[in-house]
């Protein structure tokens, strides 16, 4: 499902350089070469940026979320994103690095064991 989200979001990402692209080099052909063209494409590092900031920005949701869902009364429980990350084997900077995305289902997975029974029956945890 998460997967799912931010898959989705790569893909827009994705058709939004080309088609950027593609009216920049328009631009280039109608006006030639300009040191400020009108149309400025991304570049890797900027896509690399708002990817990072996507990927982040949806982590943190997802334990937000496992938070509220698993929250006793007003008590939300507690979660170490450093523990978590590490159990879900999810890195941001490492799935940038090696052009991968991470696994925001397998994030879920885990927040959803470890905070599951909270508040279950002493018998049933």
């Amino acid at each position: 499902m998460f997967n799912h989200f931010i898959q989705t979001f790569i893909d827009a990402q994705t058709a939004a350089w080309r088609h950027y692209s593609a009216v920049a080099a328009t631009e280039k052909r109608l006006f030639g070469d300009t040191s400020t063209p009108a149309v400025r494409v991304p570049g890797t590092l900027q896509i690399e940026a708002e990817l990072r900031h996507a990927y982040e920005a949806l982590a943190l949701r997802i334990i937000e979320k496992a938070r509220d869902r698993f929250s006793v009364g007003r008590a939300r429980p507690a979660v170490s994103r450093t523990q978590v990350y590490r159990q879900a084997g999810f890195d941001i900077e490492r799935s940038l690095a090696a052009g991968e995305v991470p696994d925001f289902d397998l994030l879920w997975t885990v927040l959803e064991s470890q905070l599951g029974n909270i508040g279950a029956p002493a018998g049933e945890r």
